[in-house]
């Protein structure tokens, strides 16, 4: 089974104790997975090799995830991170940085 953008951002959302959508619509979610689509191209353009020409400027919500499996994780802890900097409180830009670390496998 493929993994798809929606998977990606639906996982993202555990951490941000958002499962009911409230906090984040997908919309939002989705602009930073995004993001962390373009940071690995920009930063790993060897892992799109023999695909820059079929993938979109901005993935939709039900595209499938560009990346293998092991990927996932990364753009997830992205997209949380992305989201507890929203925050203004101390704790969620303690956890914002966290998850930033995961994503850059710092941790």
């Amino acid at each position: 089974m493929a993994i798809t953008m929606q998977n990606i951002v639906d996982r993202a959302r555990v951490p941000l104790n958002d499962a009911d959508k409230v906090r984040f619509p997908d919309s939002a979610l989705l602009v930073f997975a995004n993001d962390a689509i373009y940071t690995l191209r920009n930063k790993r353009p060897d892992l799109f090799i023999g695909r820059f020409a079929s993938l979109p400027a901005e993935l939709l919500i039900g595209a499938d995830f560009p990346l293998g499996a092991e990927y996932a994780p990364a753009v997830q802890d992205y997209i949380t991170a992305r989201g507890e900097t929203t925050s203004t409180e101390a704790e969620f830009e303690q956890r914002a940085a966290l998850f930033f670390n995961l994503a850059a496998g710092l941790t």
